[in-house]
């Protein structure tokens, strides 16, 4: 009878055994779920958002009277309500000359020189022209850093860059702050199908640590264990090796990009005066 009642005591323990190891197989899969979650709406909030938009503050600056009075007033507007609704500055300015400094330099202080930026990464971009010289310079930085990669860029430049060289400065301007807006778009895309990406990565990664943890449990249930080397299955003085040699399958090569120069001028990444980051094109047109 006692024997017969310490069975079922056993048989009753291994049970609440087994059931405390799949509550903690699905308190793991709860946590990651819920780990998941809460990156998707990190991911979600990591498009530009910032600052309200400030009132007074001019996104188109022509300091040589390029456009006419209504060409100017239909354009602020415009950048306007692409910077508000992105939350992401979007700037045209005009001025005579560069001075000593390269375009995309002058167009970066000049940005930061305004107040311009939305958000403590002051997200934006701005698109200057210098008439003197006919030299131009886009750059952009804190959310544009990411979002304006630089084939983004080329494809920007490639749409405003042929009405500049045609003096269709309005067309020019236009079609930039609409180039902004569609590349925002596309950058915001991005984002949705990294948290669909993070989503299935957090999915698998619960799935493996389960595996993981019931694979441990079932290793301890086994009394014998699986050898690593094959020399454990091999009785001694039963196998003899009469013949070695080395064969080179493949090899390995390692390259390692040069470093591009950043000074200023052309394409990629700077620093302003102040020392931040931006990013951008310049040339003639």
């Amino acid at each position: 009878m006692n024997r017969f009642k310490q069975r079922k005591e056993g048989r009753g323990k291994r049970k609440l055994t087994a059931r405390r190891r799949t509550s903690i197989v699905a308190l793991l899969t709860v946590l990651l779920m819920a780990a998941t979650l809460v990156g998707g709406a990190a991911l979600a909030t990591g498009s530009p958002a910032g600052d309200p938009a400030e009132g007074g503050k001019e996104r188109f600056i022509d300091e040589v009277g390029l456009l006419t009075g209504n060409e100017a007033r239909e354009l602020s507007a415009k950048l306007d309500e692409i910077s508000v609704r992105r939350q992401f500055d979007t700037v045209v300015a005009v001025v005579d000359s560069l001075g000593s400094k390269s375009a995309r330099l002058f167009a970066a202080d000049y940005y930061e020189e305004k107040g311009f930026g939305f958000g403590s990464g002051h997200d934006g971009i701005i698109l200057l022209i210098a008439m003197e010289d006919r030299d131009f310079a886009f750059v952009t930085t804190g959310y544009g850093l990411n979002a304006f990669t630089s084939d983004r860029q080329e494809s920007l430049e490639n749409r405003f860059l042929p009405h500049l060289t045609r003096n269709e400065f309005f067309k020019a301007f236009m079609v930039f702050a609409d180039g902004v807006d569609d590349t925002l778009g596309q950058a915001d895309g991005d984002m949705g199908r990294n948290r669909i990406n993070a989503t299935i990565v957090s999915l698998v990664l619960a799935l493996v640590i389960a595996l993981i943890v019931t694979g441990i449990w079932r290793s301890q249930l086994k009394s014998v264990k699986r050898h690593n080397l094959a020399h454990e299955y091999i009785r001694p003085g039963s196998m003899a090796l009469t013949n070695k040699r080395d064969i080179f399958l493949h090899r390995n090569i390692s390259k390692t990009p040069r470093p591009k120069d950043t000074r200023g001028g052309g394409g990629g990444s700077f620093r302003s005066s102040s020392g931040s980051s931006f990013s951008g094109r310049s040339g003639k047109f």
